[in-house]
């Protein structure tokens, strides 16, 4: 499997350790968190909920710009430097949205910090874990991005109570500072980036496997950028990473804001919303352990269904009022399926496309899932505007999960016989060679 100077400790683990720290520091602390912003600092700034988390369209709009560009630019480059880079970056934009006073100061502000956040996270992420982990790579990742839900469940209690004693400025400032402290320090003592660098083999590493799964200067099956272009595969793929990412990110943001409205405390809204961040922290390592046991339609299959149900159970808060409960439900039925949004990405772009080109494709794949986030989010709270009740727009989003799911399976589908057509004009080994999208 390794060889056999290895430690007792795969020194995997430890890069999964300092995955989930990251993930943990830049979606748990900087992005979960953000949904206890909104009433003040849009009421402070005097416009619209949906007119605020405009910040957030134009960041994801950046963002999706510049994917394919870093998904060129670490083809043939280390991560790491450029990580502790984004690490400074991004807690420096964190700070000076505590210093804005205009909605366009917030808008600049998360362009900037979109433009280099892929430094930081995305591909670098995806691309580490692959390195380090053929097999139990389901079971890997979702340990690893785990760490997003506990330190959300944690800091938006925190900083939930920092805003109400101090204000939304110190809120921003607080999180900058718990960012920037948890992040540099793994990245310069704890993370590597290839086994190699330990005298190491990947976990599951066969002799047979090197010219077609490691990096030899050999070509390796999958799709290359311009394939996955023209493949139903990715299409399809892409298609569902905008709906599912879209659909439940309009559900995610919304919580506090539905609760509130229905005449919840907005502190019992940021305790559902902390319930629900910590359910990830379970929910995210047994969607690994899924892939790995079922395979990736099943587990997808499995997932996305329960994803479906969740926005119904949010509105049957506001319809069924009485039943104080149902907040305590649905936090537990939609944080054990809020996997789903971080998982797919990193995990089924290689098993759909393979490994030959695999920063480039994932770097094309990406935008879909920001701008899923960017254009239905807004169009969600601008319906509720229109309507006065987020109950319908919650009905519509468990309808648009569905759509999603039987585009991920026309994906799965696709796949294996797409990557065998490319690989025969290539003239390289068949797909069957490796780990392939499988039931």
């Amino acid at each position: 499997m390794v060889n056999q100077g290895k430690p007792k400790l795969f020194y995997g683990w430890v890069v999964v350790f300092s995955i989930l720290c990251l993930q943990g520091a830049a979606i748990g602390i900087l992005g979960n968190t953000m949904s206890v912003f909104f009433r003040p600092v849009s009421e402070a700034l005097g416009v619209s909920r949906s007119t605020f988390y405009l910040y957030n369209t134009f960041s994801a709009i950046t963002g999706m710009v510049m994917s394919p560009f870093w998904g060129e630019f670490f083809r043939n480059r280390k991560f790491k430097p450029y990580m502790i880079l984004g690490s400074f970056t991004a807690a420096g934009t964190v700070f000076a949205y505590s210093y804005s006073t205009s909605i366009y100061h917030f808008y600049a502000i998360a362009m900037v910090n979109a433009c280099f956040s892929g430094m930081l996270m995305g591909v670098s992420i995806a691309r580490i874990l692959a390195n380090w982990f053929i097999e139990k790579r389901g079971l890997a990742t979702g340990i690893a991005l785990s760490g997003s839900g506990l330190a959300g469940a944690i800091m938006t209690p925190i900083v939930s109570r920092t805003i109400e004693n101090y204000g939304w400025r110190a809120g921003y400032r607080q999180l900058g500072i718990c960012f920037f402290v948890i992040t540099v320090p793994i990245l310069v003592l704890l993370l590597k980036e290839t086994p190699e660098e330990m005298g190491l083999k990947p976990l599951g590493w066969k002799p047979q496997d090197e010219q077609v799964t490691r990096d030899g200067g050999t070509l390796k099956s999958g799709m290359t950028r311009a394939q996955a272009l023209r493949s139903k595969t990715f299409w399809c793929y892409a298609l569902a990473l905008f709906m599912v990412q879209g659909c439940v990110m309009s559900t995610s943001n919304n919580v506090v804001n539905h609760l509130t409205d229905i005449g919840y405390s907005p502190a019992f809204a940021a305790g559902i919303f902390s319930i629900l961040l910590f359910m990830l922290v379970p929910g995210k390592p047994f969607l690994g352990f899924l892939y790995d046991r079922l395979g990736m339609a099943r587990a997808t299959t499995i997932n996305t269904l329960t994803m479906s149900v969740a926005p119904i159970l949010l509105a049957c808060t506001a319809i069924f009022r009485q039943a104080t409960w149902l907040p305590y439900l649905y936090a537990v039925w939609f944080g054990s399926a809020y996997a789903i949004t971080s998982m797919q990405l990193p995990y089924m772009t290689p098993q759909l496309f393979g490994d030959k080109e695999f920063t480039r494709v994932y770097g094309i794949a990406q935008p879909f899932t920001m701008l899923g986030s960017a254009l239905l989010v807004p169009v969600a709270n601008r319906a509720q505007e229109m309507i006065g009740s987020y109950v319908p727009v919650f009905f519509a989003l468990s309808g648009g999960i569905l759509v999603a799911l039987g585009l991920m399976h026309m994906a799965i589908r696709a796949a294996p016989e797409e990557i065998a057509r490319f690989d025969r004009e290539d003239g390289i080994a068949p797909a069957a060679a490796v780990p392939a999208a499988t039931a």
